[in-house]
């Protein structure tokens, strides 16, 4: 019999549902996952920024997207890339911003 881990189990439910609020389904992100090291790098780096701005973190939670032109104009990032990406960099903005410790910590090499 497999042993569950309750509050992990709680944990991943919790962000699950605030995915479906970006319209980011969780079955789906490994294929949104970059393929290339230095561009799962570069997301993680976009997710980061974005976690430590405030008026992008206000404007992420109240258009359920992230918010190109200023990520593009404070950071120098190209809009093309930060749209082919931008359901991998808001699920790991979300788990950075977000109260996961326990993803967090499991999850502590890619974040």
């Amino acid at each position: 019999m497999m042993k569950v881990n309750v509050p992990i189990q709680k944990e991943i439910i919790r962000y699950q549902e605030q995915l479906n609020l970006f319209r980011i389904s969780i079955q789906h992100l490994p294929a949104r996952m970059p393929s290339d090291a230095s561009t799962r790098a570069w997301c993680r780096d976009v997710a980061l920024k974005l976690a430590e701005t405030q008026s992008l973190i206000d404007h992420v939670f109240k258009a359920k997207k992230l918010p190109y032109r200023e990520l593009a104009k404070q950071f120098l990032f190209r809009i093309s890339s930060l749209k082919r990406h931008s359901n991998y960099i808001l699920a790991l903005f979300l788990i950075k911003h977000g109260d996961y410790q326990l993803l967090h910590k499991h999850l502590n090499h890619i974040l």
